[in-house]
């Protein structure tokens, strides 16, 4: 060791020392108040102070407790040297009183802080754990939530966020019952290490709700790696922005992982939403928990009955489809004939209420041809992104022309070079939207317009955009009287809130709906078999249509009639939507009178 002064070599003893924490630091102070104690009894005894007949031990014991309780003598207690030594060790005890109150209200206030922002480790079974969590954006929460009812259940949020912050958050946002545990864990969803404290292996349902495709994968190779030891496994449920996955094809169905391409879903629902104003809040209703769900009943009754006549026989439930050896055929062929093994897919409020009446008392309706539905002479799609082609793809054919605005070549060429061909009625414009006569061009002969996120900026820039375009369209709409429909594509939940909707808009919020059809899946994976074929570019859709057009517009009639009626046009009725836009279901057991302005939510093929 170096050569250094006394008062430099004590600074680095003690600094040692103290760094070795609170024990060493009790430690080091009682030494010194032991010392000054000794010192002191030492010097009385020295020089003749101690009282008669007191032994060394107890004038020690005495002096340790004068200089804990910081006693000072009084002035009549003896000589001068008997006073100064005392008053030393008075102040020697305040001195270690006070320094010892310091360091453990610093401990505690320390060890307050750890249990606040450490991560617990869980201890339930059967628990939900959600990998990835964004502030703005409660949807998933909330529908987990909606699908415990009043049963008992612990969600666990995991994200690299302080654990006091992100639950207050969540809190504020999100009410959160009696019967649920919040549990916050500050950690990285694709390090497995930091993942151990939420007993992976013990969960129920473990959801991946990273949204970008690279954490995405992560996260499922540290819950993989923490599943290889354990015998039970959860149920794995995650989803990918893009239409192709980014897993091997073979490592989900081995691994029993629900894959949802949240991509190609919000694509189709704009498409359908852009010429069907209001089939965005209508598919929400129908994958809210709150109300009736899908679910799947093993009903033996059926075995050997055609489809048709178990749609109109069941009560208190609503047919829609047979799910039979992993996959959910929806609105099958009329004479499909249900078999052994078979589970009817139905509507209801809660499992076990489809019940079958008398199948005597039904008819099969004869089938009868919709008026084919009017031209639409222009749909005007604003921006470009990978969505884009799925979305022109999934529009009704009897589109006259789809012209793109706000775009570059580049754009076009990026985007959209091979449907070029494939749709005829593509028609591109590469003049600048700033201005409001050419804007006034671009939409006054459309019926309607769709503004898709610019992805390749961030989401509260895109959505930026997305805001601005929409008041812009609004007010060039109101000043010029004219008549389109809104469909646009907004990132983030919280910013949907900013902008209040009219009837003839949609704004369609990729997290609302990925979220709430991954919590249903979450709670049912089979309902991801059925989501794939009702959101499939073929077969079965949701459809919203004027109560007028299967006429049965203003008259009263039973469910079962008004289910008939519609059956014979190829649809299944799923619910009402009313002119003011609320949501109601078929109540079996109530007559039913539709306003001409109600539209049926409609099961089906066009």
């Amino acid at each position: 060791m170096k050569k250094t002064g006394l008062r430099k070599r004590f600074r680095y003893w003690l600094e040692l020392h103290m760094a070795k924490g609170t024990s060493s630091m009790v430690k080091l102070l009682l030494a010194v108040v032991l010392f000054m104690a000794a010192v002191v009894t030492l010097l009385v005894v020295v020089f003749g102070q101690q009282e008669e007949g007191k032994s060394v031990l107890a004038l020690f014991w005495d002096n340790l407790r004068a200089a804990m309780s910081t006693t000072f003598p009084a002035s009549d207690s003896g000589s001068v040297g008997h006073i100064i030594l005392y008053t030393l060790l008075g102040l020697t005890g305040i001195v270690f009183t006070g320094m010892l109150i310091g360091i453990f209200s610093t401990s505690m206030r320390g060890k307050l802080l750890a249990l606040q922002t450490e991560n617990p480790e869980l201890l339930e079974e059967g628990h939900v754990v959600v990998l990835g969590f964004r502030p703005g954006e409660y949807a998933l929460l909330r529908q987990l939530v909606n699908a415990a009812g009043g049963k008992k259940r612990t969600i666990a949020v995991v994200e690299k966020l302080e654990r006091v912050e992100m639950e207050q958050t969540i809190r504020t946002n999100v009410k959160i019952p009696k019967n649920i545990r919040l549990v916050a864990i500050n950690a990285s969803p694709e390090i497995a290490a930091e993942l151990s404290c939420c007993a992976i292996g013990d969960a129920g349902t473990v959801i991946i709700y990273t949204r970008e495709a690279g954490r995405t994968v992560k996260a499922y190779l540290a819950v993989n790696a923490l599943l290889k030891k354990e015998k039970r496994k959860p149920k794995i449920v995650t989803a990918v922005d893009a239409d192709a996955s980014d897993f091997p094809d073979d490592l989900l169905p081995r691994q029993e992982v629900s894959l949802l391409h949240t991509g190609s879903v919000v694509a189709r629902i704009i498409a359908h939403a852009a010429t069907q104003p209001g089939i965005f809040e209508a598919f929400l209703d129908i994958i809210d928990f709150e109300g009736y769900e899908f679910y799947f009943e093993g009903m033996p009754e059926l075995i050997g009955m055609p489809f048709w006549k178990a749609l109109l026989s069941v009560n208190n439930a609503v047919a829609v489809g047979l799910y039979r050896e992993g996959r959910v055929l929806l609105n099958p062929p009329p004479d499909a004939v249900i078999t052994h093994g078979d589970l009817l897919a139905v509507f209801e409020e809660k499992p076990g209420d489809a019940k079958l009446e008398d199948r005597g008392k039904v008819k099969r309706p004869a089938r009868e041809p919709l008026p084919p539905a009017p031209p639409i002479p222009e749909v005007v799609i604003f921006g470009l992104n990978a969505s884009a082609a799925t979305v022109i793809r999934e529009l009704p054919d009897r589109i006259g022309r789809i012209r793109l605005a706000g775009i570059t070549p580049a754009d076009f060429d990026e985007y959209l070079s091979g449907e070029a061909h494939a749709s005829p009625a593509l028609v591109p414009d590469y003049r600048s939207t700033d201005g409001e006569e050419t804007l006034a061009e671009l939409v006054e002969n459309a019926a309607h317009l769709i503004v898709l996120s610019d992805r390749k900026k961030g989401e509260e820039a895109a959505d930026t955009g997305t805001l601005m375009q929409i008041m812009r369209l609004r007010n060039l709409k109101k000043r010029r009287g004219l008549g389109f429909t809104i469909t646009a594509e907004m990132r983030c939940e919280n910013n949907r809130k900013l902008i209040s909707e009219s009837g003839a808009e949609d704004i369609v919020v990729a997290s609302d709906l990925s979220s709430m059809m991954l919590a249903q899946v979450a709670e049912d994976p089979r309902r991801l078999s059925l989501f794939n074929e009702l959101l499939d570019e073929k077969g079965c859709e949701i459809y919203l249509k004027p109560a007028a057009e299967f006429g049965v517009a203003g008259e009263r009639m039973p469910v079962r009639e008004l289910r008939s009626r519609v059956y014979a046009y190829g649809y299944i009725p799923l619910g009402i939507r009313t002119k003011d836009a609320a949501f109601r279901v078929l109540d079996d057991d109530v007559p039913l009178l539709l306003e001409p302005g109600d539209c049926l939510v409609l099961l089906g093929e066009e």
